[in-house]
C-alpha cells in the first residue's frame, strides 16, 4: 500500500501485474467519507486490460477495457489526479 503514490508509481503497479506479481491494483480517495470511491485494474482474459470504478457504492460501478497497459495507465492518471479525460472511453454499468 502506498499513501498519495505519484503519477510515475502507478505504470510500475501496472507493470506489477503485467509480470504476474499481483493480480490487480486499486487507487483509492481516501478523502471521501463513503470509502467506496477507486478504480481498481486487471489483466483480463483476452489480453487487455479491464478498469473498474467505483463512484461511491455498489450502485456506482462502472467498467471499461483497454487494449494496452498504457491505456490502463492512462485511465488510473486522470482518475487519480482529477485530470481531465484525455483518451475517448465509454464505461459500461456493472450490475450485481
Amino acid at each position: 500500500m502506498y499513501d498519495d503514490p505519484s503519477e510515475d508509481l502507478l505504470p510500475m503497479l501496472i507493470e506489477d501485474i503485467e509480470r504476474g506479481d499481483e493480480l490487480f491494483a486499486i487507487v483509492e480517495r481516501t478523502c471521501h467519507a463513503s470509502g467506496q470511491t477507486y478504480p481498481q485494474v486487471i489483466k483480463n482474459g483476452s489480453g487487455g486490460w479491464t478498469i473498474e470504478r467505483r463512484d461511491g457504492g455498489a450502485d456506482a460501478d462502472y467498467s471499461v477495457d483497454v487494449d494496452s497497459l498504457r491505456g490502463a495507465h492512462a485511465i488510473l492518471t486522470t482518475w487519480a489526479f482529477e485530470i481531465p479525460h484525455v483518451l475517448p472511453t465509454e464505461w459500461t454499468r456493472v450490475e450485481f
